[in-house]
């Protein structure tokens, strides 16, 4: 039986779509981990009546899960250059779903913490783990489609997250949803540790695992010695933050007390950002590629995100069309941060484009996820005591005094690119 299954698996690996199979399966862990990271979202109310949780308190909460994250990518680069992606995949889609299942099962916010913490470590193997294997499976002229695939495929996580998981969440509860998609990182992680491999065998196409790598310091030191590392950080996370503050966490409250919408349509709202995201990013990406160039795609990125995300939080009753349309257009004109991950594996050695690629990851999460406390932080400063159902309800002056920092950090990411050096889609 064992021979039997070792064969099957060796079949599998000498199949000219074997690197496409890699790739699903570490942008599948992505894409579920999009799921976990946006649960907060779609179940506000719940989880603040459950945990009596004030913005700030709840932002705080769902920012667990970021602060691991963030904590871990460095030395998830670090470690994926030295030891490979396969094993540390493997591992850690098991630690994100025991995630998972302590958040799902948890009867106090102490409790509920832990979970969201764990989740955060495990996930953030995810991204430079696909994008890692992708250097090794694709050529070289693919890695700017294979990079906005790959952050499509978590905007796509994120689209059902806030959609289809928002209409489960309502229908068997928030602590059920959390153990379903904690099951389904489990089977993935199975599938992982079965049947993806670091890069091809020098012997022929059946891939093997790497044996070992750079030092861990000296990966490290490569990549933030580079300004170019730092530039590039800093553009992906100012391009980002709209999306992680307001797409991951506050753009459902935004929606559901401004317009008057319930969770369920706000949350397919909020989805059309992440659709268009998927939407996108392959074809940014792919743009990039035929280019031969990364700057303009990141330039024009920066540009149209904060017309339309401007759009959206100070034009005043929009019907619920034009928000959708506008909410679909910010998430299609956002996806410069591809490929400035495709341009974070080319500024630095081959070697270490693990640790780059997670240089670049960080940034886009810390500056992110920055935010989100923050603007809750403002929105409590700014409340007027209006409660319903022991759940406090911010005004829209009070979410445009929080939110106005956004559309600024697209600007300011726009005049970062003028600092970036063109790699003409080449790696070092």
């Amino acid at each position: 039986m064992e021979n039997n299954k070792l064969k099957f698996i060796d079949k599998i690996q000498q199949r000219s779509y074997y690197p496409w199979i890699v790739w699903t399966l570490s942008a599948g862990f992505f894409f579920t981990e999009y799921l976990v990271r946006l649960e907060p979202s779609i179940t506000k109310q719940q989880l603040m009546q459950a945990f009596s949780l004030n913005a700030t308190s709840f932002g705080t909460l769902s920012a667990f899960f970021t602060f691991s994250y963030v904590a871990m990518q460095i030395p998830v680069g670090t470690l994926i250059d030295k030891y490979g992606a396969h094993k540390l995949l493997t591992i850690n889609t098991i630690a994100c779903a025991i995630g998972c299942f302590i958040f799902a099962a948890s009867d106090s916010l102490y409790l509920a913490q832990t979970g969201r913490l764990i989740s955060g470590i495990g996930s953030a193997f995810a991204f430079v783990g696909t994008l890692r294997l992708a250097t090794y499976w694709f050529p070289p002229h693919k890695i700017g489609l294979i990079a906005g695939m790959t952050q499509a495929a978590g905007m796509l996580g994120a689209s059902v997250g806030e959609g289809p998981f928002a209409m489960i969440v309502k229908v068997i509860g928030w602590r059920q949803t959390m153990g379903l998609i904690g099951l389904i990182i489990l089977t993935i992680g199975i599938l992982i540790m079965l049947l993806v491999r670091d890069k091809p065998s020098e012997k022929g196409f059946i891939g093997e695992d790497i044996k070992y790598g750079p030092g861990i310091w000296e990966c490290f030191k490569e990549v933030i010695k580079n300004p170019q590392s730092w530039y590039n950080g800093i553009f992906v996370g100012l391009l980002y933050s709209p999306t992680a503050a307001f797409a991951e966490l506050w753009g459902v409250p935004f929606l559901t007390e401004t317009y008057n919408m319930s969770t369920e349509v706000a949350a397919t709202g909020i989805s059309a950002i992440f659709l268009g995201w998927a939407i996108g990013g392959p074809i940014t990406g792919w743009i990039s590629d035929k280019q031969g160039k990364r700057k303009p795609t990141m330039a024009l990125s920066a540009l149209l995100s904060v017309i339309t995300l401007s759009m959206i939080l100070y034009i005043p009753n929009l019907s619920t069309t034009s928000l959708f349309i506008l909410l679909f257009l910010y998430g299609i004109t956002n996806t410069g941060v591809a490929t400035s991950y495709a341009l974070s594996s080319e500024i630095n050695k081959t070697e270490v484009s693990g640790t780059s690629i997670a240089f670049a990851n960080m940034a886009s999460v810390i500056i992110g996820s920055g935010f989100q406390p923050i603007i809750g932080k403002i929105l409590d400063n700014t409340w007027d005591g209006t409660m319903i159902n022991g759940v406090p309800v911010y005004s829209i002056s009070s979410y445009h005094s929080a939110l106005y920092l956004l559309p600024l950090c697209l600007v300011l990411a726009f005049f970062i690119t003028f600092k970036i050096k063109e790699t003409n889609c080449r790696g070092k």
